[in-house]
């Protein structure tokens, strides 16, 4: 009887040896069957360029479905020219620029397949072929010590290639949260450009690559200095760079611009110059990115004259009246100075202010005419409660004789 009870006893603990052997290999498979896709070699550069190498490890074969950047979804064909389908020990490249990244930040990729998905982080580093000043290597990342905005989209079709010179009230990078849609706070800049200005305004520059077929495309602030003289210059190192050979780019207008605040001048000519170096950016096969300068057989230089003056004491207002849909509404009082004629920023001043008071000052808009002459002002905007509203009618016609605003729109 005892010999039994001990053949009983040995039985059950070879049973749970075995069952705690089968649990450990299983485990063992499953944690590996979690590794069927590796990626390696990845990058993700301050210049935007974001790329990786893809391993299929254990499934026969699977197909990329998506690559997944911070959150943003793309297909695999937006950064590879190799189909999507991927065999055991393969591995494939994918590359794409995103647009301008900031140094030291994380950065996390995933990468989905039709049954597994793997995912890694790095940090964005400035690429070490990438020059200081003078150098031919590459372009060099932003200078830090003032505060520019970079973009790569919000200025398509606002913005030609080159020097825009934008005058507001305040330091509008102080206003940029206040516009839930980014777009829309270009298009607010775009509005307040002139060549004129008083020193009681805030002044900003805008460097503009204009708009391109596709991404790819940068342009980075290497240095900007003062040279105190008269006219006072303003002087910017630029370097630009444009996607060359092996570099897979986004398949979308863009439109790569620097908002550059400066702030208020004091009465005077100035003179804007903006030296290029320019580069190309070549992938080679695998996967390291090198730049070549362009050569140019003359210096590429962009140039604008801005002209300062002081506020004429007493500050004049103009009081208008105002008619809408053909109903008398409130007055408007437009804090402006005319002695000199009528220029185009203070006729956009008087119609800003008159679709302000009207609509609100969240109400989306557009600018798409504006006339005037030394008496009248007229003026047709779009609007609507967000981009898809965008496309209600609102005129309006100044009469600077009689001082008042007639408007027209749609409810």
């Amino acid at each position: 009887m005892k010999y039994t009870a001990w053949i009983v006893a040995a039985s059950i603990i070879t049973i749970i040896a075995l069952s705690g052997s089968i649990y450990y290999f299983m485990s063992i498979t499953s944690q590996d069957s979690e590794a069927l896709l590796n990626i390696d070699n990845l990058t993700a550069l301050t210049n935007g360029q974001v790329s990786f190498n893809v391993t299929l490890n254990e499934s026969e074969s699977e197909v990329l479905e998506a690559v997944i950047l911070n959150n943003t979804s793309y297909s695999w064909s937006d950064g590879s020219n190799e189909t999507a389908t991927i065999f055991k020990g393969q591995t494939k490249h994918w590359s794409v620029n995103i647009g301008n990244l900031k140094n030291g930040t994380n950065f996390q990729v995933v990468v989905e397949s039709q049954s597994k998905s793997v995912s890694t982080d790095v940090i964005v580093k400035t690429q070490s072929s990438e020059p200081t000043d003078n150098s031919d290597d590459g372009p060099s990342e932003p200078n830090d010590d003032f505060q520019n905005i970079y973009d790569n989209y919000g200025g398509v079709g606002l913005f030609d290639e080159g020097i825009h010179v934008i005058v507001t009230q305040q330091d509008p990078i102080k206003i940029r949260n206040d516009y839930e849609i980014l777009n829309n706070y270009w298009k607010m800049l775009a509005e307040h450009e002139t060549t004129t200005a008083t020193d009681q305004e805030f002044i900003s520059l805008i460097l503009s690559r204009g708009d391109k077929p596709t991404g790819g495309y940068a342009i980075n602030v290497e240095s900007f200095g003062w040279l105190e003289s008269y006219p006072v210059k303003f002087r910017f190192q630029v370097n630009i760079t444009d996607p060359g050979i092996g570099v897979v780019v986004t398949q979308a207008l863009t439109n790569p611009l620097v908002l550059v605040p400066i702030g208020k001048l004091t009465p005077g000519e100035y003179h804007i110059e903006v030296n290029i170096t320019w580069f190309t950016q070549i992938m080679d096969e695998n996967g390291s990115v090198t730049y070549t300068p362009i050569m140019t057989f003359a210096p590429i230089e962009w140039k604008k004259t801005l002209t300062i003056t002081g506020i004429q004491e007493p500050t004049d207002s103009i009081i208008f009246n105002v008619t809408v849909n053909e109903i008398k509404a409130p007055d408007l009082t437009v804090q402006i100075v005319l002695n000199d004629g009528l220029n185009e920023a203070e006729a956009r001043k008087i119609i800003e202010a008159a679709f302000v008071q009207t609509m609100g000052n969240q109400t989306i808009h557009e600018l798409e005419t504006l006339n005037q002459n030394e008496k009248t002002i007229t003026a047709h905007y779009i609007w609507g409660i967000d981009e898809s509203d965008l496309g209600h009618i609102f005129d309006l016609t100044v009469d600077l004789d009689n001082q008042t605003i007639t408007i027209t729109h749609c409810r």
